[in-house]
């Protein structure tokens, strides 16, 4: 029990005072019984007894309700389960209105439960609460009761994935700051895709109560090494989700009939594409609706040019080798357009180290010439590791040249080793700050390699830098080139080298002033297709605290920590009652004396 004036209870001093006045009221002088009244003493012995029965009763009554008149002077309330009324909370309210929020389930959004939810969680909050929301963006605002509602009542299935772990965190981090009775709540459909983070402290988790619908979506729309060239290439489809047999899935190209495959859920399928000009084309493929439609849709950019025109030299085993693979497959033809392995006279050049350490100032002195602002530098024999990104994963690297940039910050670093830069690039010119050799780096063995080798002289040494993919809300590094970003008729300005963070689904083109060096591909993140939802057990093994509940339990469960009901009125109704109490008795006393 706790108390809204504690300090009133040192009136509890006061019950003493029908005790003490009853002690003074007992001391009687000394009796002297004459013979004639000593036959009266057995009549007066039963009416006493009842006399002093009837003073303990009024002793009683008189101090409980002095007792009960400080009780509800000092504002007693007692902890309850969802009743009467809570303490001042500091709360922050998860609602999880990501992508699959937008579930049907037995004619209704799932969402609209959550609202309703999160609407009763609201009514039981009162303006001395501080409440922050945090909805699917994952940003916590701190606003009125008011602001909320409008927010929740107006909010739509978003495009985007809750890490709700890392709300949760991010919710504990908030109220670690506060002084008032701290609560998280989480409204969520409580997809087990996205439990993530631990939290051991007390919280609110409430769900739907029955299980999700069936559902499926596209998981991937690929389309292998780009550029493509005249012939095409093929795009691979894949359905993730529950459910069993092939779905239909129709495939879609600016200009052209759609056409059809089935594809099975879990697995992927194939379409060949060809007889695109060059160009950016915009490739759909859509699954047929079902009880999740936001998922049921993806779409890619594709680049469309001509195989870029290499030459290279015999000498270099490992790279001539790789060089009549891409040559067998289309990827390349021989000409002269880019140089791979030297810096030679081609307007495009890969550009190695050379083999002889002599000829470096050489070939510094010649990058010079054709403006490169990337040079070769010392030596290094310190192994490292390529860090992982849109051109390349995890290489060793044994040997390397380290890559100095003249002037300023550097810009166009595509690659780096060790935190430092391996892959470069100054207009048409790429530098490489190791040969193409075991003795270098293990990249030649690797089955990376051929890919690696068609991205250089296809994309990077021709201007066209890397097809990045995303969910709406992932933080996306554009290259250092990229200027703005270009969505539909909208263009973005962005400073390059920095993260972009893309809100809408479809391709987004990357431009450096008025050319389009790129494209990302923004689409669902298919784990929101996936609608299982964790079960009780999960839930308490990530949130031990963790109080789980249905959705209709929101009234009872929200603010439950502070919760109280406020005992004044029925301790006052008890002192009513041990008031006429008194009353009576005390008159029936006098009138029976």
């Amino acid at each position: 029990m706790t108390f809204a004036a504690p300090w009133v209870l040192g009136g509890l001093v006061l019950a003493a005072v029908p005790i003490i006045l009853h002690l003074i009221a007992r001391r009687e002088p000394p009796t002297v019984v004459f013979p004639a009244t000593r036959y009266l003493a057995d009549a007066t012995r039963l009416h006493q007894r009842r006399l002093q029965l009837q003073h303990l009763l009024l002793l009683l009554l008189r101090t409980l309700l002095i007792a009960a008149l400080v009780f509800a002077a000092a504002g007693p309330r007692w902890p309850t389960a969802g009743l009467g009324t809570h303490a001042p909370t500091a709360a922050v309210i998860v609602f999880d209105n990501s992508l699959s929020s937008g579930a049907i389930q037995a004619g209704v959004p799932v969402l609209d439960g959550l609202k309703a939810a999160a609407g009763q969680v609201l009514d039981r909050a009162t303006a001395d609460d501080r409440l922050w929301l945090v909805t699917a963006d994952g940003i916590p605002r701190q606003a009125s009761v008011g602001a909320h509602r409008s927010r929740i009542d107006t909010a739509g299935p978003s495009t985007r994935r809750l890490d709700l772990g890392a709300a949760v965190r991010a919710a504990a981090e908030i109220l670690e700051s506060q002084e008032l009775q701290s609560e998280i709540i989480v409204i969520s459909d409580l997809q087990r895709t996205a439990l993530g983070q631990s939290h051991d402290g007390p919280m609110t988790v409430l769900r739907p109560a029955s299980p999700p619908p069936a559902n499926a979506g596209l998981g991937s729309l690929t389309l292998g090494s780009q550029p493509w060239g005249p012939d095409g290439g093929t795009a691979a489809i894949s359905v993730v989700g529950v459910g069993e047999g092939a779905r239909p899935v129709t495939f879609s190209v600016p200009g052209r009939p759609d056409r059809q495959l089935l594809v099975p859920v879990g697995g992927q399928g194939g379409l060949r594409v060809s007889g695109l000009l060059p160009g950016w084309w915009k490739l759909s493929a859509t699954l047929d609706p079902d009880e999740l439609r936001t998922d049921d849709g993806r779409s890619v950019a594709v680049r469309v040019a001509p195989a870029a025109r290499v030459s290279w030299s015999a000498e270099d085993h490992y790279v001539a080798t790789a060089a009549e693979v891409l040559v067998q497959n289309g990827r390349i033809a021989r000409g002269a357009e880019v140089s791979l392995g030297t810096l030679g006279t081609s307007a495009a050049a890969v550009v190695l180290p050379p083999a002889d350490p002599a000829r470096i100032g050489a070939l510094n002195r010649e990058l010079a010439a054709r403006g490169s602002s990337w040079r070769f530098g010392d030596p290094s024999i310190a192994p490292v590791t390529t860090d992982s990104g849109p051109w390349l994963g995890r290489e060793r690297i044994s040997r390397r040249h380290r890559l100095t940039f003249q002037g300023g910050a550097p810009t166009d670093v595509l690659i780096t080793a060790g935190g430092e830069p391996w892959l470069v690039r100054s207009g048409r010119i790429v530098l490489v700050g190791s040969r193409f050799d075991p003795e270098w780096t293990a990249l030649p063995l690797s089955a990376g390699f051929l890919p690696f080798i068609d991205a250089l002289v296809n994309r990077a040494a021709r201007g066209e830098l890397v097809q990045l993919s995303a969910a709406p809300g992932d933080r996306v590094m554009v290259p250092d080139r990229v200027t703005a970003v270009a969505v539909g008729e909208r263009t973005a300005p962005v400073e390059g080298g920095s993260a972009f963070v893309p809100s809408e689904l479809g391709p987004h083109f990357l431009l450096a002033d008025r050319d389009t060096i790129g494209s990302l591909s923004v689409n669902p993140d298919p784990r929101e297709s996936d609608l299982v939802r964790a079960s009780d057990d999960e839930i308490a093994s990530l949130w031990p605290k963790a109080r789980i509940g249905n959705l209709e339990r929101a009234p009872e469960m929200a603010f439950q920590a502070s919760a109280t009901s406020d005992l004044r009125g029925p301790f006052l109704w008890l002192a009513a009652i041990l008031g006429l109490l008194e009353i009576g008795l005390a008159s029936f006393r006098r009138s029976r004396g």
